[in-house]
């Protein structure tokens, strides 16, 4: 009897095993979007299609699958993993992917033109645009390729989003200007979202309404002063950190204020943070744009040639917990730094002076210095300006007086 109940037992486990081993890894289902709320010209072209056509409520479009709008178009896409796009007039999106990852799905859209809103609903949405990815993993983004200027803008309503390499939030945006003489893109410029780009928003998605009140009563909602300090209001746009908040940490090195070399390795330390476990550090730089890097390390080392404008940067760390909320952000510290070498190369062959052709103008009065290669991504070389050249007044004619004719010229 307990030789046939081991064999049944042994029998039990063995089909659970096989049954278990016989299940599918669980994969990201084909992604889909359904497509409603219509109004003017919207057409969609299939991946195995080479011409658009219109579409009705109720269609679904596939990945590699492509939405355009007319000047009065307008669509909701509903995606199958829940996130919603909503397509301004103008545009042209492709559904490029949708893949596991971490934290969900991962989708990827690629922008060729116009204007999309998206509202996410969990893991997170990739954007590719000619300037680059921008990503939220969060709720509200929209992405813009103006279509005079070409600038591509990312604005971010709520949630976690980042573009260039910058992380930005609620409130939040990021612009990429381009300059149409080189083809290329200037680095991102980070600001805060302006009363019209709020309006978009609530023009074209009504889902935005409770998120813009929770923004405007945020801004607005009075901050209680400390009586035994008298630390600033903090402010939506601002981050303040105190004496109030227990045991955070400092920066050390470079010391604040210090002047370090224009190119060279440059070693940024910190103090230890009890419950880190990395650091977020960004780096400002003197035209406002930042960069920021993550590490589990309290040190960085990095080559100061990374930022090659002279003047004054700033540079905070954030410790952060497992869970990536943070702890607290030390005291910011700032350096200065002359401009990098990489930006002073040699004259191009043949060049002696600068003209008003090729010529940035540091000083009307000084030495100019000479861009060889685009706006945004100068390369200078100093030259002596190109003497204006003078004038030589021409000389004044003199007049010959005619000889008088002698009597016997005289008609008779």
């Amino acid at each position: 009897m307990k030789s046939t109940r081991r064999n049944i037992l042994l029998l039990t486990v063995s089909l659970l095993l096989l049954t278990s081993a016989c299940q599918p890894t669980p994969t990201a289902s084909p992604l889909t979007g359904t497509l409603s709320e219509l109004s003017g010209r919207v057409e969609f072209k299939s991946a195995a299609e080479t011409t658009f056509q219109s579409v009705e409520a109720g269609d679904m479009i596939q990945v590699n699958d492509q939405v355009q709008t007319g000047d009065d178009g307008r669509v909701r896409v509903d995606l199958s993993s829940g996130t919603i796009i909503r397509v301004a007039p103008s545009s042209l999106f492709t559904l490029a992917s949708n893949e596991t990852a971490e934290d969900g799905l991962a989708t990827k859209l690629k922008l060729e033109l116009g204007r999309i809103f998206i509202i996410l609903s969990g893991g997170s949405v990739d954007v590719e645009t000619p300037s680059g990815v921008a990503s939220v993993r969060g709720s509200y983004m929209m992405v813009e390729i103006d279509p005079v200027t070409q600038d591509v803008i990312v604005t971010c309503l709520e949630g976690n989003c980042s573009a260039g390499g910058i992380n930005f939030a609620d409130g939040q945006k990021i612009t990429f200007h381009y300059d149409s003489a080189t083809g290329k893109y200037g680095p991102p410029i980070l600001e805060e979202m302006t009363e019209e780009d709020f309006q978009l928003w609530l023009e074209n998605n009504p889902e935005a309404r409770q998120i813009y009140n929770q923004i405007l009563a945020g801004k607005s909602a009075p901050t209680a002063t400390p009586t035994s300090s008298a630390s600033p209001t903090p402010t939506s746009q601002t981050t303040i950190i105190t004496d109030t908040e227990p045991n955070c940490f400092s920066l050390q090195a470079p010391p604040d204020g210090a002047l370090i070399n224009a190119s060279g390795l440059v070693t940024f330390t910190w103090e230890p943070q009890e419950g880190a476990a990395s650091y977020e550090v960004v780096f400002t730089s003197p035209g406002g744009a930042q960069n920021t890097l993550v590490t589990t390390s309290t040190s960085l080392a990095n080559f100061i040639d990374i930022f090659p404008l002279g003047g004054t940067y700033s540079w905070e760390v954030t410790a952060l917990r497992a869970d990536g909320t943070p702890i607290c952000t030390a005291k910011a510290f700032a350096f200065s730094k002359p401009v990098s070498p990489a930006l002073e190369p040699p004259a191009p062959s043949g060049k002696t002076v600068c003209t008003q052709d090729d010529a940035q103008w540091s000083n009307p009065s000084a030495p100019c210095y000479c861009n060889i290669e685009s706006s945004n991504n100068p390369r200078y070389c100093k030259l002596p300006v190109e003497p204006t050249p003078t004038k030589t007044p021409a000389p004044t004619p003199t007049k010959t007086p005619l000889p008088s004719p002698t009597p016997s010229e005289y008609p008779q």
